[in-house]
């Protein structure tokens, strides 16, 4: 009984909204890419702030509140994971899918803030 309350409590914590990100530079190439984890409530919240308005699927206004929900101190930790300097001036897209799945069973992320998880893929040479 312990272990399945510890299990079903690990899940919730979970983020289950994963937005993929793909990073420019301000030369317009791609040093890589971030995958978002966002938590139940917070998506629930910013999809209750910002709602479908004609669209099916996809909302514009929902993924520009993703992106700027991203801190300035999540940028710069962006940047060092992606090796380039921490005061770049990164421009971030929203991707349509996921590029590459996380498993958060088997990957951790890169770097948790604010009830976020962050997985940072950088862009293989």
């Amino acid at each position: 009984m312990i272990a399945l309350r510890a299990a079903s409590e690990k899940v919730a914590k979970m983020p289950s909204h994963k937005v993929p990100i793909q990073i420019y530079l301000p030369s317009g190439k791609s040093p890589g890419f971030v995958v978002v984890g966002i938590p139940d409530h917070a998506f629930l919240k910013l999809k209750a702030e910002h709602p479908g308005e004609g669209f099916n699927g996809h909302n514009p206004k929902l993924d520009v509140a993703i992106k700027d929900g991203i801190t300035k101190e999540e940028l710069e930790r962006i940047a060092r994971h992606l090796n380039v300097p921490y005061d770049t001036k990164l421009k971030c897209e929203i991707k349509g899918g996921i590029l590459r799945y996380v498993d958060e069973a088997k990957e951790k992320p890169t770097f948790e803030s604010d009830g976020k998880k962050f997985w940072i893929f950088p862009r293989q040479s």
